[in-house]
């Protein structure tokens, strides 16, 4: 790894055992909690199963340097936790250190749909397929699909994530993804999609030297970004029930990158200033 200008990342794959999924996870928080205590730590996160691999939890760890990283790997503070959880896993882990470039921003699309109620287990097994998909797909970071809310919110939201804006873009255009799209269609309505491009820019900028965790960070956006595209689309369905997609789309981008960076994003950052900090 030596030579790249990346951050050294290590991804662990391990399968919990059937009926212990609750300790397993409250153990790889253990170890998660553990590693941010770390010479060099930057960043972690958990991936619950995807469909396809049930079992399968995915950790990730990044740290400022290879030295660093293999440092912690070889612990004996987390080969004992390890150990302490062994019985909690099925079969041996998975680990693939990688090097994940430092120039690459994330950047999160959000994709709503209305589903008709007659097709939506349809919906739901393609869902389930394009979510396994881009799972594989380069770049990858994560995703979530909100379902409606009786009363407030009738369609089904997608937020997913990728390292940078070519990456995203790559998954956006795949003929994998297409070819399901368009199997989707008879059963959806009016897809809207807003995209925050580039990563969060000055949104986090605390005073400080330290940048807050990349997770935090979403969390935040996400606090902030699901009512704005929520209200944006029960304000266009009301205003414009049948635009053309591609107006569609530029609009909601504009007014939502706008609301976020003067409106939401500079009083939300100060309410959590301390959280973000620690």
């Amino acid at each position: 790894m030596s030579g790249r200008a990346g951050t050294p990342t290590v991804i662990v794959a391990r399968s919990a055992r059937p009926g212990s999924e609750r300790a397993f996870a409250v153990w790889l928080e253990e170890l998660v909690d553990e590693s941010s205590r770390a010479p060099g730590f930057i960043g972690a996160e958990i991936q619950q199963p995807r469909t396809g691999k049930p079992n399968e939890w995915i950790t990730v760890y990044r740290f400022e340097t290879a030295e660093l990283l293999d440092r912690w790997l070889d612990s004996p503070r987390r080969q004992a936790i390890i150990a302490r959880g062994a019985e909690l896993a099925e079969g041996p882990a998975r680990e693939q250190v990688v090097v994940i470039e430092r120039n690459l921003d994330p950047v999160t699309a959000i994709i709503s749909v209305r589903v008709d109620p007659e097709h939506l287990d349809e919906y739901l097994e393609l869902y389930h397929q394009i979510d396994d998909a881009m799972s594989r797909a380069p770049g990858f970071v994560r995703t979530e699909l909100f379902e409606p809310v009786p009363g407030t919110q009738d369609d089904h939201v997608v937020v997913f994530t990728f390292d940078g804006r070519d990456h995203l873009d790559a998954w956006l255009d795949s003929p994998e993804r297409r070819a399901i799209i368009d199997r989707m269609q008879p059963f959806i309505e009016s897809p809207h999609l807003i995209n925050v491009v580039g990563g969060f820019g000055g949104w986090f900028d605390l005073g400080g030297a330290t940048e807050p965790k990349k997770w935090k960070q979403a969390v935040v956006v996400l606090m902030a970004l699901y009512p704005t595209v929520l209200a944006l689309t029960l304000i266009d369905d009301w205003i414009l029930p049948d635009p053309p997609l591609a107006i569609d789309i530029l609009i909601g981008n504009i007014i939502g990158v706008i609301i976020l960076t003067w409106f939401l994003m500079p009083p939300l950052t100060r309410l959590l200033a301390r959280w973000l900090s620690r």
